[in-house]
């Protein structure tokens, strides 16, 4: 994939600011990732460990900052330092029992910069509610620098690059990858329901090639408040068989993207399967799951 010099609102300057601690400019090399993932930069540390660089604003032309005219608080381009700050805290939480997750490793307030003139008004960013943003960017270790969601971009000779990058970490050949990925990600939707965790936004977007899931701001993690002010209410079993059906699905969309042929029961029997090896007491006390198994039925 081609690299470049680590840029923030495609600027160099800014680039050189806010640089991950550590790493020398001109040296370092970064991949500005699809336009879906505009505001997030990877930079390349060593072999299998990026820092994904996410409120850098979009990187492909166009305005820096798009703010929503219908939804509050919603601001594309920017990060708001609470979502970071929560980030943060859900990251140490699950760090405490499994280091095969994304690890969050800090953030910078775009305000503590001294930034040049051309910038200063994004300190100064509102939501359309008049809440003041406080833009940052959020430093999240990676293992992978794409999301399945980025194949959607890739040409086919980038797809089989990315693919192998991949199966150079695993060890495998390129047919069994998405096999290896289906398993890696149950194990990850596992473990984090097995210690109190759900995410009811797992989707294509926010799972990497290596199957990390990655975005904690909305993770309903035990003790940390939302940003509506509750704890992710009851932790209910529907919520865990949503989110094991949303893991599925996003397999079922790594293998379409990859011209290969699926089957959505296949799918979840193999996610089920290579679920059940950390969490068996959840789907085998689950009379729903049992029951899509035995293609009964499906209730979600």
């Amino acid at each position: 994939m081609k690299r470049d010099k680590f840029k923030v609102f495609d600027s160099e300057e800014l680039g050189r600011i806010f640089l991950p601690d550590g790493l020398s400019y001109d040296k370092s090399r970064a991949v500005h990732v699809s336009p879906l993932h505009g505001r997030a930069v990877a930079v390349a540390v060593a072999d299998y460990q990026w820092i994904s660089v996410k409120g850098g604003g979009w990187n492909y032309g166009g305005p820096q900052v798009y703010i929503s005219n219908k939804d509050e608080e919603l601001i594309l381009g920017l990060y708001p330092s609470d979502s970071a700050a929560r980030e943060l805290a859900v990251s140490r939480e699950i760090e405490k029992f499994t280091d095969r997750l994304p690890k969050v490793l800090y953030y910078k307030k775009l305000c503590d910069a001294a930034l040049p003139e051309k910038y200063a008004r994004i300190s100064e960013a509102k939501f359309k509610n008049g809440v003041l943003v406080h833009p940052c960017l959020l430093y999240t270790q990676v293992k992978s620098p794409f999301r399945v969601a980025d194949l959607t971009y890739f040409t086919e000779s980038e797809k089989a690059d990315a693919v192998e990058y991949c199966c150079g970490y695993w060890g495998i050949p390129a047919d069994e990858y998405t096999k290896t990925f289906t398993e890696q990600l149950a194990t990850h939707v596992a473990l984090l329901h097995k210690h109190g965790f759900i995410n009811d936004t797992l989707d294509y977007g926010n799972v990497t090639m290596l199957a990390e899931v990655i975005d904690y701001e909305w993770v309903t993690a035990p003790g940390i408040k939302l940003f509506d002010g509750t704890y992710g209410l009851q932790i209910t079993d529907e919520r865990k068989e949503k989110e094991i059906l949303y893991g599925a699905e996003v397999c079922l969309q790594l293998k379409a993207m990859l011209h290969e042929e699926y089957n959505l029961f296949d799918i979840y029997q193999a996610f089920t399967s290579a679920y059940r090896k950390v969490n068996a007491d959840f789907l085998d006390a689950n009379t729903n799951i049992r029951k899509i198994l035995n293609k009964e039925e499906i209730i979600l």
